[in-house]
């Protein structure tokens, strides 16, 4: 990962809650179960064309539902103090990043080392420790109040960045890594970091969800709330409540000769799967993301023109309270493994036959995940992934003086949607088998994310939902759900004794800036996280998405920037583009 005296971005799948992506082909059905990443350069140059092969079309308005089946009202659009996807999501349409990720008929729906220039024209690493990034030319805050416009400065980013690791519960994880961040002109920014830190440009420079540049002036007005401004492809309009939200083409964005090429956007908040269907069915969307739990209605009526893509993304399971006996114990947690059918339960939930089930890892995170069905890595640590009731039974009844254990397990689904139910309900009536008798309760989404997503879950219960959304390295998963520093994590109660060396391993990968030997060692951890299971990962049904035929260019990338990194480089057939 040392290339042209510089450390590589080494990783591959961003941080919330839901997430789905793919990969074109020939055919128009692309499938994408994670590519291994190569690393690339840490010093490059902005792209400065799109890759296609047609001329681009001007024009139009594109709509599609915001998320999906798991679409909704934020709570409002700060994305410094809202971590949740609805807020992240909708950012990436104003805001820019220093660094995106590219997308391309080539390129890879997760390859997250694949890096362009967002506002940044060239990005070097003199030494281990440096980083430094010089500015596009022409850079300018979009025209409305209170920036009307004017040039963005290296120091209004470092003003921005001051802002971030004020408000978001994000900066923990740069300010472990970051020493120093100085403007040393008006167009260039010099990044000092604590020590090396293999995955830094992938973790956190391009990484959406987490520094995004917002003038400070709208933070402290409290505009960001409501109005934001930023300085990205489309400028932000409305939002009603319920409906939609809606963006125009800002004429000032840096890259404005190349993209964005629709006129307007328009981000549907439904989110009901059936009507979801109706409507790509009918025309009135142009784009939609679907899941695997609705693929094969959604096939029947979709034309056969458009384009279907698959992808591996998201990482979920049950995790625990460890004050709450007997979830403490190893073997209860053991017993809760062998006691999910991961393979039938996909069976019954992925509709495209693509699913696979997370390790420690998210689902689809190459080069570092080992699928719990599919790989032949594990060894002798296979067990603990293997759908065996019976040996739950023996589990339970060593560990607690019987074969059965009641148990409160507590959900989303008013956010997290039908899947997620039908998901909550298959473990409460196939893990009857290896002793376990579940009770579901179903908490709104605004009190779940408070109390049970950060582990303070009840006396008799354990909790079972998405642990985050697109994930672009694994370091995104140890600083953000399992480290002791991390500022969420999942697992609530007192530290399991194991913990300790866990923390020590999730900070040794981080310094391993060969690409080779960080692969090795990480799946040596999640070897040694199976044996201990603090969490136990469920499956992951592919995600999948649906352009119409007239949608050209639009290669899918699985990330919450994805408006900016494939919406924004697409464009519409003549004819569409004539309608509005």
């Amino acid at each position: 990962m040392l290339a042209g005296g510089g450390v590589a971005a080494a990783g591959v799948a961003g941080l919330a809650l839901v997430g789905c992506g793919d990969d074109d082909d020939d055919t128009g059905t692309a499938t994408t179960t994670g590519t291994a990443a190569t690393g690339t350069s840490a010093s490059g140059t902005a792209a400065t064309a799109t890759t296609a092969a047609a001329k681009p079309v001007k024009g139009g308005t594109i709509r599609y539902p915001l998320e999906g089946m798991s679409s909704g009202d934020p709570p409002t659009l700060y994305p410094y103090e809202n971590l949740t996807y609805l807020v992240q999501e909708p950012s990436s349409l104003h805001y820019s990043r220093l660094l995106r990720m590219k997308s391309g008929p080539d390129i890879s729906s997760t390859d997250y080392t694949s890096l362009e220039g967002d506002v940044v024209q060239k990005w070097e690493q003199p030494d281990d420790l440096t980083h430094v990034f010089t500015l596009k030319p022409n850079l300018k805050w979009q025209n409305l109040a209170p920036m009307n416009g004017r040039a963005m400065t290296a120091p209004d980013i470092v003003n921005s960045y001051e802002a971030f690791l004020a408000k978001s519960q994000q900066a923990n994880g740069w300010k472990t890594i970051v020493d120093n961040l100085e403007a040393t002109d008006e167009k260039t920014l010099k990044f000092t970091l604590k020590s090396p830190f293999a995955p830094f440009l992938v973790a956190n420079i391009s990484q959406p969800g987490h520094f995004w540049l917002i003038p400070v002036e709208t933070i402290d007005n409290d505009q960001v709330k409501t109005q934001p401004v930023g300085s990205g492809p489309w400028i932000f309009d409305d939002y009603e409540t319920g409906v939609a939200m809606r963006w125009v083409k800002n004429p000032d964005f840096v890259d404005a000769a190349e993209f964005p090429h629709f006129d307007k956007v328009e981000a549907s908040l439904l989110k009901d799967p059936q009507r979801l269907i109706q409507a790509m069915q009918a025309g009135d969307f142009d784009h939609v993301r679907l899941g695997g739990t609705v693929y094969t209605d959604a096939h029947a009526k979709a034309d056969p023109k458009g384009h279907e893509h698959f992808s591996l993304s998201g990482h979920g399971g049950f995790w625990f309270n460890f004050d709450n006996k007997p979830w403490n114990d190893p073997r209860v947690r053991h017993a809760l493994s062998n006691a999910m059918d991961r393979v039938g339960i996909l069976k019954a939930t992925d509709q495209t036959g693509k699913g696979d089930a997370c390790s420690h890892l998210s689902a689809g995170l190459d080069p570092y995940w080992m699928s719990p069905i599919n790989s032949n890595e594990w060894g002798d640590y296979a067990k603990y992934w293997k759908y065996d009731p019976a040996e739950s039974k023996k589990l339970l009844q060593a560990a607690t003086g019987s074969d059965t254990l009641k148990v409160t397990l507590y959900a989303n689904v008013d956010r997290y949607g039908a899947a997620q139910q039908q998901l909550s309900e298959l473990f409460q009536s196939t893990m009857k088998a290896g002793g376990f008798d579940i009770e579901l309760q179903y908490m709104e989404y605004a009190s779940y994310i408070q109390s049970i997503f950060t582990g303070k879950i009840p006396e008799g219960a354990v909790a079972a939902g998405p642990y985050t959304g697109t994930v672009v390295d694994p370091d995104n998963i140890f600083f953000t759900e399992m480290h002791s520093s991390a500022p969420r994590h999942n697992w609530g109660g007192t530290p399991l004794p194991e913990q300790a060396e866990l923390d020590a391993a999730m900070e040794k990968q981080r310094t391993l800036l060969n690409l080779n030997e960080r692969v090795a060692f990480i799946k040596d951890l999640q070897r040694r996280m199976a044996e201990v299971m603090e969490r136990v990962p469920y499956t992951m049904t592919a995600g999948f998405t649906y352009t119409q035929p007239w949608l050209q260019n639009y290669n899918h990338v699985v990330s919450y920037g994805m408006h900016t990194e494939a919406l924004s480089k697409a464009w519409f057939t003549e004819e569409r583009a004539k309608k509005g």
